[in-house]
């Protein structure tokens, strides 16, 4: 089961390009999904049953919300297919967690050695001047990037920044290894104009891992510490607001602080969608606030899955760009409603009542990291992720750290994540 588990997460990754044609829905994963479900039930099947009747109860909530919202399941039923298709490998991943003492630490090396891979990817790119893969259209444009086998930059960008998560977070990767990860993610997101995630990465990944320096080195207690953050965050807020007129240049393109953020929080805030139909940015606005007034006449209910989509076919809410959301956790609300809005909101307060602390593992840095990061590296992708498999794996992965999920006393003592003591692929003399 291992080494399926392992293929198929391979197919996942590289499911835009292993396809028959550009396009095409029949992709390795989509193949490779069901059959390891069937294996995994042959082998478990009462384990299977639970979670298929866990994903009946799912599917049941979303067909009341949708129906709800309205008679139209144009974007529903494509939308339960993605979904079911996550769950599979939901459903994979906490089986190799139960069976396996030492899954933490092979996955771990899976996406380091999958990380080089990628690099090589992009620099072979990055030379040559296109993607080397089939089933990938042919940027036409003057603008730069570099995606390697996935569809666009914004793919690239979700995977970049969580691997700097692990960098920025794990022992295992320590003094050069941690600060070359974090450099080649900056100047890959740069060169690729991936705003959002490199956003991201600079004013909240980079600013919790220093939050993390400083509390393990100075005893403040942490209500001084958020005084102190508090006053600084408003500080910066204050800042930007009055820098907003100050050019940023990108590789691509040029733009405000004003456009990149504080035109697009005011807009959002008082639901004032633009005049313009062309336009990154205005177009992830407006896609927003057309999602929230439609998600506001639920009553927070939400729209069922595909509820987002839908939303931004209607003639009323007429977009230039891509239809969707173009914001993650927005999607995740407006599509399941109350259960997303408020598990989010307690996640942030758990990692808020964490980030402060002089004493926290590992696997709670990397939780915390997670869970804050999220909102402003979501905007890089949108209806998209439920595609993303690489993400959603490590989500899981992330989830899952420190969860026992059925695995006895002696093994939950070897497995957790704060005790791995093999060394990375990108191992230097500082890691552990």
């Amino acid at each position: 089961m291992r080494v399926l588990f392992y293929i198929l997460l391979i197919a996942g990754i590289g499911n835009v390009v292993l396809r028959p044609e550009m396009e095409n829905p029949l992709t390795l994963y989509r193949i490779l999904a069901p059959v390891c479900l069937i294996v995994l039930f042959a082998l478990r099947p009462m384990k299977v049953i639970r979670w298929l009747g866990l994903f009946a109860i799912f599917l049941v909530y979303n067909i009341v919300l949708a129906t709800a919202y309205s008679l139209d399941y144009s974007q529903f039923f494509p939308s339960i297919v993605h979904y079911l298709y996550l769950f599979i490998l939901l459903v994979l991943m906490v089986d190799m967690k139960s069976q396996n003492v030492d899954f933490d630490a092979q996955y771990l090396r899976f996406v380091e050695w999958f990380y080089v891979f990628l690099l090589l990817n992009l620099l072979v790119e990055f030379f040559v001047g296109t993607t080397i893969y089939p089933n990938l259209y042919i940027d036409e444009t003057d603008e730069a990037s570099l995606r390697a086998f996935f569809w666009n930059q914004n793919d690239v960008a979700i995977v970049l920044c969580i691997v700097a998560w692990l960098a920025l977070t794990l022992d295992r990767y320590k003094g050069m290894v941690r600060w070359t990860v974090v450099l080649i993610t900056i100047l890959v997101l740069y060169y690729n104009d991936s705003k959002a995630a490199l956003l991201s990465l600079m004013l909240v990944s980079l600013p919790i891992y220093s939050i993390f320096r400083v509390c393990r080195t100075v005893s403040i207690t942490p209500k001084v510490w958020f005084a102190f953050f508090g006053t600084l965050f408003a500080l910066v807020v204050v800042s930007i607001v009055s820098l907003s007129g100050v050019p940023i240049n990108f590789l691509n393109d040029t733009y405000t602080l004003g456009d990149l953020l504080v035109d697009p929080i005011t807009r959002i805030f008082s639901l004032q969608a633009s005049d313009e139909q062309w336009g990154s940015l205005n177009n992830r606005t407006d896609a927003a606030i057309f999602v929230i007034i439609e998600y506001l006449k639920s009553f927070g209910f939400g729209l069922g899955a595909g509820g987002s989509w839908l939303v931004l076919t209607m003639p009323q809410y007429e977009l230039g760009g891509a239809k969707s959301a173009h914001n993650a956790l927005l999607q995740f609300i407006v599509d399941f409603g109350y259960p997303v809005l408020f598990g989010y909101l307690a996640m942030v307060f758990w990692a808020l009542s964490k980030l402060f602390k002089r004493s926290i593992r590992e696997i709670d840095r990397l939780k915390v990291m997670a869970i804050l990061s999220f909102p402003l590296l979501g905007l890089s992708q949108s209806g998209a992720i439920v595609t993303n498999y690489f993400f959603f794996a490590s989500v899981y992965f992330i989830w899952m750290l420190g969860h026992e999920l059925g695995q006895t006393k002696q093994s939950r003592e070897t497995c957790e994540i704060g005790q791995i003591n093999s060394q990375s692929v990108l191992h230097d003399g500082g890691a552990r």
